[in-house]
């Protein structure tokens, strides 16, 4: 069931036309002439009070110029019993922004296999792409396969060393597990047979099976709550006589009831139930003084019951007793009260105190190795092996690591774009991609005009850039751009 708003939403804006004599008049009540359009209608939202006031259904004979207090409903003017059947058409839900689709439950569409919402759209390489750096030494998959292979002698010394363990007598390699159990099996299989064939059809619905009694069914219908289809709720309740008439109402009426004098009782609260005023009553003044005190008012404060004007201290007066025996605060606690001295590390860290030890010595630096070893030249990452686990601190971030460069996967650094080459080099670089109408002399007289240092060394980058500005007013050309003043060269 998809789901939807109410009709009596006041932001949904209504769709579609048909409007009763009564929503007319609810729409002149509320300032809405008759050349107003039926979208204007249809848009329209009311209140259920101005709503029923316009169409006559309440009497006010106490005050009926004002307005009763509270919030009443908002209801549009165009609400009707289709609208409110079929919300999904007339106030359809939002889709789903592109962006917050793929994290919702029900995200996948048909025939899409339902994966977590992390491996949606991401990038993987191809399947020729093999992670870690080729190197020229290494192990070979057969010598590692034949890692610890004995032949002849050797391997039968083996097999009779492992002869004294349980898991090789009841589980020998190359074969199943040896339970000890003595199995017989017939001819035909394990299992006893079956009997005759039956039509799965007449097990599930059985015509022979009788029906169940009245008297069965009954109790199944109060312990079970088994209900046939479409069977009414009956209370089996003994109405009195009176009940079977259509005015008959709940509840003890009056002889001679008066509207509006109920609620009149209710708002006036100078009279008792009969309507007479209320008679005062004489008491005596302690007991009336207690009550004041022990049972204060609503939204009064309790009586501190220490005299009249409360108990005579200061203002600023603090309960309890100050301490005298500790130097410590609250404050001193929360900022802490060490010294530069005391915030420094314990003297035993990263060294060896104790006297008579090999290692004792006056220097103050750390012993051990590093973690990072900054102190040894680290191989070229092209050179350096995937089994070596030592850090010479130009590992990549982790920022790095999960934003690569753009052709980081083939191999290519940025920085490879940022090295000047020669013309020829780049020349040699030109050739090799398909770009069609690119003069190369003229980009590299522009490019080279980017760099003040006078050498014939020109980076891809700034060709690129170059490129860039072309094909920019290129476009903006062909589009007819106004911010054009002077054409490209």
């Amino acid at each position: 069931m998809a789901l939807s708003h109410s009709a009596s939403a006041p932001q949904l804006a209504r769709t579609g036309s048909g409007s009763s004599a009564t929503l007319r008049a609810s729409a002149g009540a509320m300032g809405l002439t008759s050349s107003g359009s039926a979208a204007t209608l249809a848009n329209a939202t009311t209140t259920l009070y101005d709503k029923m006031t316009a169409e006559g259904l309440f009497r006010d004979y106490v005050a009926p110029k004002v307005r009763p207090s509270g919030r009443s409903i908002t209801v549009p003017l165009a609400d009707s019993v289709e609208r409110d059947l079929q919300p999904e058409v007339h106030f359809a839900l939002p889709a789903t922004p592109a962006k917050e689709r793929k994290f919702r439950r029900l995200s996948e569409g048909p025939g899409e296999i339902t994966v977590h919402h992390g491996l949606k759209d991401q990038k993987l390489p191809g399947n020729e792409f093999r992670y870690g750096v080729r190197g020229s030494k290494g192990t070979t998959a057969e010598e590692a396969m034949k890692a610890g292979q004995l032949l002849g002698v050797a391997e039968y010394k083996n097999s009779c060393n492992e002869q004294v363990y349980e898991s090789m007598r009841r589980e020998p390699l190359g074969k199943p597990q040896n339970r000890g159990h003595t199995l017989k099996m017939l001819p035909e299989g394990f299992g006893s047979p079956s009997s005759a064939p039956e039509d799965g059809k007449e097990v599930i619905y059985h015509k022979h099976l009788k029906p169940d009694t009245e008297e069965n069914r009954l109790m199944y219908k109060k312990t079970h709550n088994n209900y046939a289809p479409g069977e009414r709720l009956e209370r089996n309740y003994n109405w009195p006589a009176e009940a079977q008439d259509k005015n008959f109402k709940f509840g003890a009426g009056l002889a001679a009831a008066v509207e509006g004098a109920g609620a009149r009782i209710a708002l006036n609260l100078d009279v008792d139930e009969d309507g007479n005023y209320k008679r005062t009553k004489l008491v005596t003044k302690v007991c009336e003084d207690y009550r004041h005190v022990q049972h204060p008012k609503l939204m009064k404060k309790t009586h501190p019951k220490q005299g009249a004007t409360g108990p005579p201290m200061h203002y600023d007066h603090r309960y309890g007793v100050k301490s005298s025996i500790s130097e410590y605060t609250a404050q001193s606690c929360i900022k802490g009260y060490y010294s530069l001295e005391e915030q420094l590390p314990d003297m035993d860290l990263g060294r060896c105190t104790k006297p008579g030890r090999r290692n004792v010595t006056i220097e103050t630096r750390a012993f051990g190795t590093p973690s990072i070893r900054t102190d040894k030249n680290a191989p070229h990452p092209s050179r350096r092996s995937v089994a070596d686990e030592c850090s010479y601190g130009d590992e990549p971030s982790a920022a790095s690591i999960l934003c690569p460069q753009r052709f980081d996967s083939m191999g290519i650094p940025d920085r490879e774009f940022l090295i000047r080459r020669s013309r020829d080099d780049l020349e040699e670089l030109m050739k090799n991609v398909p770009l069609d109408h690119v003069n190369f002399d003229e980009l590299w007289e522009q490019s080279l005009a980017l760099f003040d240092d006078g050498l014939p060394l020109v980076s891809l980058d700034a060709m690129l850039y170059v490129h860039s500005g072309k094909i920019e007013h290129h476009v903006a050309t062909s589009c007819k751009g106004l911010h054009l003043t002077v054409p490209a060269s």
